[in-house]
């Protein structure tokens, strides 16, 4: 998945934003890898997407998102 990411960035206009339609995709893990990689382009639906999988208890990917959500809002993590 990193490989895949690093080659929409490379791609002109940084085409990770193609990801976002899969923030809508019934697999939480799909989510949450999409919503990890779309962060820089689109911080809002990506954080929405983050914080649905946290409110819906979709563990274990509720931690991840849980824990990303911290680290954005306490400045350890800024997305790229």
């Amino acid at each position: 998945m990193d490989d895949i990411e690093k080659e929409l960035k490379a791609r002109v206009g940084d085409q990770r934003r193609v990801l976002v339609r899969l923030y809508e995709h019934p697999n939480a893990q799909v989510r949450l890898t999409a919503a990890m990689a779309t962060l820089a382009l689109a911080p809002e639906a990506a954080r929405r997407t983050l914080q649905a999988i946290c409110d819906r208890q979709e563990y274990p990917q509720a931690a991840d998102a849980r824990g990303t959500i911290r680290a954005i809002d306490a400045g350890t993590f800024i997305p790229s």
